[in-house]
């Protein structure tokens, strides 16, 4: 059990200076942010300077705020408050979001946390300084910090948070069994990388810093696939994926997925945006060409646009070209719009309606019509047969592309999974003679086909004057 802090009682003359001190803090900040206001020089050196000044400020101020969290957690406030962890009273005094104020805590607790040694003989067992005790008396010695050094530099304004997180992380991927000598070295080293790299290059280096005290290169190289291993497997455990309809004419979405996708997916938006350089045969004149996205759209105007907006324009043209010819249920991964044929040659300008419930209009179903994102279901047009009686049990993608148009969900009563997670059902089994046609096909999702061929359950059908089908599940009694 590790000792307690000293708790001083707020009613003695020990009476804790840190608020004091924070209204001297903000007194000073104000003073700073008037004469940054009022300053009339110009050299950016001067400017260069007072900037790295006060971001060494910021970092001392921050790793004092650590160091209140630490002291929390330490003293077990979130028990004492209804909070379920440390992260969640942080976060609620601070109002900030759940997720970084646990990143603090665990960095927090891993900046001042003791080292793994052997306890004192002489010291039978932890000593516990209790509120009221004489504030005069000496504390018992408190055990070293495992990474002292970090939190001396974090103090010190030297490194950020973001440092520290990187060198702590570093730290805990050490191999186990390291003699703490070669630990405190490896931390020696972690904080010399990190005086001229940035956060994302410290982390990267900070792989092989087993170097500093392993002279094997083949040891080195197999603790930093290790750990490359480990972050990949990480990266997959945390990969996400959202999308949301502004009901604007625009989706706003956010995904998470491990860094060789997210590189790669960085790597095409940039070739597609950038503009294309060529130096003309038998001269040295350079000639600007146009990007391949201002190629692929045949709209050069969007190479005039800023960064941001290119990239963006370039992912949604992405998006429309990807192939679904591999997937098992093509049509489930494709969007599909209805629209005429004649609205699809030009003649005739309507809007065409999707099976994701809403509308494009004719010129968007032109583009993407020769893209590998959309299937146009052209109405006028030559028919694919989608009635096979008993030719063939499994339903076909034609057919599976004609109930999309009637279903957006699965049909049993109630559940909104999408269309693109259900399977084709045989309302009436194809092993006791029903067809395979759409008026016996209806979308399930796993979950209620399962039910629905299971012993627990019985159902009842009811279809609608657009044929469309609604199964209804009762539990069987």
């Amino acid at each position: 059990m590790a000792t307690m802090p000293h708790l001083l009682d707020p009613g003695t003359p020990g009476q804790s200076r840190v608020p004091a001190l924070l209204d001297q803090a903000h007194a000073v900040i104000d003073s700073l942010q008037d004469a940054i206001a009022t300053d009339q020089r110009t050299a950016g050196r001067a400017l260069r300077a007072d900037l790295v000044e006060v971001e060494r400020l910021a970092r001392r101020v921050e790793a004092a705020r650590l160091r209140l969290v630490a002291r929390a957690d330490t003293l077990r406030v979130a028990e004492r408050t209804g909070h379920t962890d440390t992260g969640a009273w942080v976060a609620q005094s601070t109002n900030s979001d759940r997720r970084p104020a646990s990143r603090d805590v665990r960095l927090a607790t891993a900046l001042t946390a003791p080292s793994a040694t052997e306890p004192d003989p002489g010291c039978d067992s932890p000593t516990l300084t209790l509120v009221g005790a004489d504030p005069t008396a000496t504390p018992p010695a408190q055990p070293q910090a495992e990474l002292a050094q970090t939190a001396a530099a974090l103090d010190d304004g030297r490194i950020s948070a973001d440092h520290a997180r990187v060198i702590t992380t570093a730290m805990a991927d050490l191999p186990e069994g390291l003699p703490q000598e070669q630990r405190h070295t490896c931390e020696a080293e972690l904080l010399l990388l990190a005086v001229n790299r940035a956060p994302a290059k410290l982390r990267i280096a900070a792989r092989r810093v087993l170097e500093a005290v392993e002279p094997d290169e083949d040891v080195v190289d197999a603790h930093e696939d290790d750990v490359l291993a480990a972050e990949e497997a990480h990266a997959r455990d945390e990969s996400a994926f959202w999308i949301r309809d502004n009901h604007d004419g625009t989706m706003t979405g956010h995904f998470t997925v491990p860094w060789a996708a997210g590189a790669i997916l960085g790597k095409v938006i940039d070739a597609m945006t950038a503009p294309r350089r060529r130096t003309q045969p038998g001269s040295d004149t350079v000639v600007t060409e146009p990007s391949d996205l201002a190629r692929l759209t045949g709209d050069t105007r969007v190479d005039e646009l800023d960064w941001q907006h290119r990239r963006g324009l370039a992912f949604a043209d992405l998006l429309t070209r990807i192939p679904t010819d591999h997937l098992s249920r093509k049509v489930a991964a494709t969007l599909l719009v209805t629209t005429r044929l004649d609205d699809l040659t030009g003649q005739l300008r309507r809007a065409g309606s999707t099976d994701a419930g809403d509308h494009l209009d004719a010129g968007t179903i032109r583009r993407m019509a020769c893209a590998a994102g959309i299937i146009p279901v052209v109405l006028g047009g030559p028919s694919q047969p989608l009635d096979l009686a008993r030719q063939k049990r499994l339903f076909t993608e034609a057919q599976a592309l004609a109930l999309s148009l009637r279903y957006d969900t699965c049909a049993a009563d109630g559940c909104e999974r999408p269309f693109a997670w259900t399977e084709i059902h045989h309302l009436h089994a194809w092993r006791d003679g029903g067809l395979t046609d759409l008026h016996n096909a209806i979308p399930l999702c796993g979950y209620h086909h399962r039910m629905i061929d299971g012993p627990d359950w019985q159902h009842t059908t009811h279809r609608a004057p657009d044929d469309t089908v609604t199964i209804h599940f009762h539990r069987r009694t």
